[in-house]
């Protein structure tokens, strides 16, 4: 039997290697411990008036919200006295049929997105707002123009 001489890679193998990790230890830390709760002074007389006072209430939460108009009554500016133009264009959109509604642009965004939105679902088309002009999908000018009529706007 041969007798296996021990040396120091038997014993320790890769202790000739340079280990980067070599030197780094798992140290766990623990969060410091949550602040104590912060009492609340005595109430302090209010240096409001009692109109401050109430806004303060109704804007906290602790008021009651007013009655906010209907939907319908918002989405129809019939007494605005809108006159509706319709055309149609080719140019600059690839050869593609597009029905301008021009008329509109007095409308604030909320009323666009609204309009906009109805008109989709109504004929089954694309449309979007435009710098204030109405862009349908095709040629659509008696569909719209009924529809816009339908909703209480003068059509030229």
């Amino acid at each position: 039997m041969k007798k296996v001489k021990k040396t120091q890679e038997t014993e320790n193998p890769g202790a000739g290697w340079d280990c980067p990790f070599q030197d780094l230890q798992i140290k766990i830390v623990e969060p410091p411990p949550p602040p104590p709760p912060v009492s609340k002074p005595a109430k302090e007389k209010s240096s409001l008036s009692a109109e401050d006072l109430e806004l303060l209430k109704a804007f906290s939460g602790g008021g009651e919200l007013p009655e906010l108009p209907d939907a319908e009554a918002v989405s129809r500016p019939v007494a605005r006295g809108y006159q509706l133009r319709f055309a149609l264009q080719r140019k600059g959109k690839g050869g593609k049929t597009v029905t301008l509604v021009q008329g509109l642009k007095a409308l604030d965004i909320p009323e666009q997105m609204n309009i906009c939105s109805e008109i989709r679902t109504a004929l089954g088309i694309g449309a979007r707002f435009l710098e204030g002009i109405l862009e349908l999908q095709g040629d659509q000018r008696a569909r719209a123009a009924k529809w816009f009529t339908d909703k209480g706007f003068p059509c030229l």
